[in-house]
């Protein structure tokens, strides 16, 4: 399998801290953990794999080997939710410039929520609730979640939290005419994810 680009990436910000030679070590021991997480969960649905395989244990592995190469947990937890703020900050440009060019701001709630009912539907096993919604906006509780339900089987509830800083840092600054809340997350110990994305002229 080829090197994880989570892991790598991971790796390379820790890099900065602990040296090079460290973290290429660490590099090679996560990617042989990410391969038994891959072999352990092989029956995970197809809809499911694209969050596990892709993101959920490149991060659980290289958390593991971070902890186990005596990197302190708070270090750990910041190293992966720091790969996470700079992919976003990486994406985030590219989003502004198409909602701006193709003029989807108001239809961005609608588009929004078919990607979120198509990506992250119940045959991965996220489970929604829809609360009631008002003129343009994409609003609903997720109250249960893989990223959160996997993380705490394997002992690592804490390293969610760099899912949905990611998710925040994402959706937060799309456009001036779109709103982005979350006041509760499954990760940050709450009973729900409360996501809300609206237009407002």
């Amino acid at each position: 399998m080829k090197l994880n680009k989570i892991i790598r990436s991971v790796c390379d910000i820790a890099a900065d801290d602990i040296g090079k030679v460290k973290a290429d070590k660490i590099k090679k021991n996560a990617q042989k953990r990410l391969e038994e997480l891959c072999a352990e969960n092989s029956n995970d649905s197809k809809a499911l794999k694209a969050h596990t395989y892709k993101r959920i244990y490149p991060c659980i592995a290289v958390y593991e080997t971070l902890l186990a190469e005596g990197i302190e947990q708070e270090k750990a937890v910041w190293y992966i939710r720091e790969y996470f703020q700079r992919l976003a900050k990486k994406i985030e440009p590219h989003l502004q410039r198409i909602i701006k060019l193709f003029r989807l701001e108001k239809k961005m709630p609608k588009i929004f929520l078919k990607i979120i009912q198509k990506s992250f539907g119940t045959d991965a096993g996220f489970i929604y609730e829809f609360p009631e919604s008002c003129g343009n906006e994409a609003r609903f509780n997720m109250v249960r979640c893989p990223y959160f339900d996997t993380c705490k089987r394997y002992g690592c509830p804490e390293i969610t939290m760099a899912f949905c800083d990611g998710d925040d840092a994402g959706y937060g600054n799309l456009n001036p005419k779109l709103f982005w809340w979350r006041t509760k997350t499954l990760g940050r110990g709450d009973d729900c994810c409360d996501f809300w994305l609206k237009f407002r002229e």
